[in-house]
């Protein structure tokens, strides 16, 4: 009966969780992976693919994190299943520590480059006090005027490390 109980009274706890506890940490190997395997499906479909990416379950959210649509040339957002994302201007974030625009160094990187561009920064992260390292991996789009985009906190993986999973 107190087991019955207790999970009676955490449920609205458990129900609020960060997705971290909940679904685990995404790995930069599943952000590569996933961000290869969203370039290819937006390479193939175009504009109509966009609207995948607008899913809160769609193919390219798992764990606690998820892949966006940019398109650096006009730089905003462009695509999120985080509504309040879309139509971001992102040539205003900043790193919180250098204080660099770090996502118009990664479109300036990864635009030219087919196999994509890492680039790492430190960001607000719920629970902690000071900013934490984040790495993002973006991709351009074969064929279209987009990228695609995922983020996860990371605080070990070199940025040498990152460049050989992404075969950079």
């Amino acid at each position: 009966m107190r087991v019955f109980l207790v999970l009676i009274l955490l449920s609205p706890a458990l129900a609020f969780a960060q997705s971290e506890l909940v679904t685990g940490a995404a790995t930069t190997t599943e952000v590569y992976e996933k961000v290869a395997e969203a370039a290819s499906f937006l390479s193939t479909t175009g504009e109509t693919g966009i609207k995948e990416f607008q899913k809160p379950n769609g193919k390219f959210v798992w764990k606690n994190t998820h892949v966006e649509v940019t398109k650096c040339i006009d730089n905003y957002c462009l695509s999120s299943p985080k509504s309040k994302d879309i139509g971001l201007n992102f040539s205003r974030l900043k790193c919180y520590i250098t204080g660099k625009f770090y996502i118009l160094d990664l479109c300036n990187e990864a635009m030219h480059n087919p196999k994509g561009a890492w680039i790492e920064y430190w960001y607000p992260r719920a629970g902690f006090d000071q900013p934490q390292r984040r790495v993002s991996f973006m991709m351009p789009a074969a064929n279209t005027d987009y990228q695609v985009v995922s983020s996860v906190y990371d605080d070990s993986t070199t940025l040498e490390e990152l460049n050989k999973i992404s075969n950079r």
